[in-house]
């Protein structure tokens, strides 16, 4: 847990009890706002901050609920947004909640696992003078870290697409199926992280108070909209990729379909020829010729010769 007081934009660390915040919030005046932050609180922990913040019990409940859908929830004195922090490795997309709860002077965030916001204070806190407007800055440096992690986590996602495409069109015998939907079911996942986000920040981008603020969530709202064409960029390759994955599978297979037909035509005419001198007729031709069966054996192979040729100059072979 980190709590602190900004006062004219300047750090106070403070202590995280009832008691304690109870008494920093009631001395803060102007802009000066509490910022809180948690990792996995127990209930008893969120009840006690939710009592000394004033907060509305569905909020409360809300903020121990690690499986949300990005939303944002307005009550009489306080907001509550929930967002997706995402994070790629491995073909794989793991995605954790972040419940941010807004106030007039307090700031909350509480993280359920996933990556660590410490270097999102720390980058707020850099700038003094736009922490000094409120806690609103705070809530745009939380939001902000995490979407810029999005478009990391596209551009990680978009170099793997590239992968198995260049492995989908190789000229070496490929199973790329089993990864290209994996991949589209860890797209399908970032989808859901993002696109419900957008709505939300448009509107914040459009209300945020300073009216100074509101560049800033519209940047927000563009590195959104930039991840979510990124996604749906990425889901159109695989799909392709796919299609083109089972169209060479289909060709292989004729292929093969037609090395084999040659291979047993190839293989038809020394067995019809020596089907024909394996039955029992006394008047055969060739039976008394002392080079009968070299030539019958000389025989087999022009022929299989010949049509190995064609079969190879056609592309068969």
């Amino acid at each position: 847990m980190d709590c602190a007081v900004y006062v004219d934009g300047a750090r106070r660390d403070t202590a995280p009890e009832p008691e304690e915040l109870d008494e920093r919030l009631a001395e803060l005046s102007g802009n000066d706002f509490l910022w809180i932050g948690v990792n996995n609180p127990t209930h008893d922990e969120m009840e006690r901050i939710g009592a000394a913040l004033g907060m509305h019990p569905l909020a409360v409940e809300d903020t121990l609920s690690p499986h949300q859908r990005p939303k944002v929830e307005r009550y009489p004195d306080h907001v509550f947004l929930s967002v997706r922090s995402v994070s790629y490795s491995d073909d794989d997309i793991t995605t954790n909640e972040v419940n941010v709860c807004l106030g007039e002077n307090f700031l909350l965030t509480v993280r359920h696992g996933g990556p660590s916001l410490v270097d999102a204070r720390h980058r707020a806190e850099l700038a003094p003078q736009r922490l000094a407007q409120g806690p609103i800055t705070a809530l745009h440096a939380v939001v902000d870290t995490i979407v810029d992690r999005y478009e990391d986590a596209a551009a990680e996602l978009v170099n793997d697409v590239e992968e198995v495409e260049a492995s989908v069109f190789s000229a070496d015998r490929t199973r790329d199926s089993q990864r290209i939907y994996r991949l589209k079911r860890e797209t399908l996942e970032f989808r859901h992280a993002v696109a419900p986000l957008r709505d939300p920040i448009v509107r914040f981008s459009q209300v945020a108070d300073p009216a100074e603020l509101r560049p800033y969530f519209r940047d927000i709202a563009d590195h959104l909209q930039r991840a979510a064409d990124a996604i749906d960029s990425i889901d159109s390759l695989l799909s392709n990729a796919l299609n083109a994955h089972l169209a060479q599978l289909s060709v292989q297979q004729n292929e093969d379909m037609r090395k084999l037909t040659a291979g047993a035509t190839l293989f038809a005419i020394p067995t019809a020829v020596a089907g024909i001198y394996g039955m029992n007729f006394e008047h055969m031709p060739e039976l008394t010729w002392t080079y009968g069966y070299p030539a019958c054996l000389a025989a087999m192979g022009i022929a299989c010769f010949l049509v190995y040729r064609r079969f190879k100059r056609s592309g068969w072979l």
